[in-house]
C-alpha cells in the first residue's frame, strides 16, 4: 500500500525576493563577473531587471555591503561599487573555513564528480573559440602586470568555460555553484610567482589535453588539480590554525 509519509518533502522557503536578488548578485561578483571598482546599474536599473520595486532592491544591496562585498558612494560619479575580494578576504577568517570545513569537504567531494566529468565531455566538445579563449586566459595569467584579483579571475574563468565547452547546461550551472561555495576560500590563498607558475603549469596541462581530445587525460588531470586545491586550502587555512592554537596553549 503507498505510503504518502515514506519520503521527505522539501519544506517551504519563505525566503524575501530581496534575497533571491542579493543571491544572485553575490554569485556574480564571487565568480568575478562583476569585478572590483564595476559599478552595478542604478537602483532604478535593477529594479526594472528583476521587476521588482526599488526598496526590494535597496534590501539586496544593503545586505551586501554589510557582507563587505559592494560600497555605496555618494557624489556627482556615486552609486555601488564591488570590492576586490581578495583585498577584503580578512572578513573570511580562518576561522570561519576551518568551522565550515565539514561541509567545504562535502563540497570539494562533489567537485571531484563533477568538474572531471565536465572535462571528460569538453575534450570532445569543445569549439576552437573556446580553445582560443582558454589559451588566452593562460596568456593574461603570466603577465608581469596580472593582479591578484584579475588572477583569481582569470582562474575562475578557465574552470567555467571548461564547464560551458562540455556542452551539458547542468554541469556548468553545477560548476557555478561549486565555485560559488569554493572560491572564497580560494581567496584567502597566497599569491606569488610560485603560485601563478604552478597554476601555469597544471591549466597548460589540462588545456593541452583538451586540445588533444584526450577525454581521459582531461578527466584525470582535472581531477589531480582539484585533490590538489583541496589540500593545498586545507594546509593553508586550517592545518596552520590547527598549528597555531597547538602553540598557544
Amino acid at each position: 500500500m503507498f505510503n504518502p509519509f515514506s519520503f521527505r518533502f522539501e519544506k517551504v522557503s519563505t525566503k524575501k525576493v530581496s534575497e533571491f536578488i542579493r543571491e544572485q548578485l553575490e554569485e556574480a561578483i564571487i565568480l568575478k563577473e562583476l569585478m572590483s571598482e564595476e559599478q552595478l546599474p542604478s537602483e532604478r536599473d535593477l529594479a526594472e531587471m528583476f521587476d521588482v520595486s526599488r526598496i526590494t532592491v535597496r534590501e539586496a544591496l544593503s545586505a551586501l555591503e554589510d557582507k563587505g562585498l559592494i560600497e555605496k558612494r555618494v557624489g556627482a560619479k556615486g552609486g555601488s561599487f564591488v570590492l576586490p575580494l581578495t583585498a577584503n578576504s580578512h572578513k573570511r577568517t580562518r576561522e570561519e573555513i576551518k568551522r565550515d570545513w565539514a561541509h567545504m569537504l562535502k563540497v570539494f567531494e562533489y567537485r571531484t564528480i563533477i568538474e572531471p566529468e565536465a572535462a571528460f565531455l569538453a575534450a570532445e566538445r569543445i569549439t576552437a573559440g573556446e580553445l582560443e579563449l582558454l589559451y588566452d586566459y593562460m596568456k593574461q595569467s603570466i603577465e608581469p602586470d596580472c593582479t591578484r584579483e584579475w588572477f583569481r579571475a582569470l582562474d575562475v574563468k578557465f574552470h567555467l568555460t571548461i564547464a560551458k565547452a562540455s556542452g551539458n547546461p547542468y554541469c556548468e550551472r553545477a560548476v557555478r555553484q561549486i565555485r560559488t561555495k569554493i572560491n572564497p576560500a580560494l581567496d584567502l590563498m597566497p599569491y606569488n610567482e610560485q603560485i601563478r607558475s604552478v597554476n601555469y603549469e597544471v591549466h597548460m596541462e589540462i588545456l593541452e589535453a583538451l586540445k588533444s581530445r584526450d577525454s581521459m587525460n582531461s578527466r584525470e588531470t582535472m581531477k589531480r588539480h582539484i585533490e590538489f586545491s583541496a589540500d593545498a586550502i586545507y594546509a593553508r587555512l586550517v592545518s596552520e590554525s590547527e598549528e597555531k592554537e597547538r602553540n598557544e596553549v
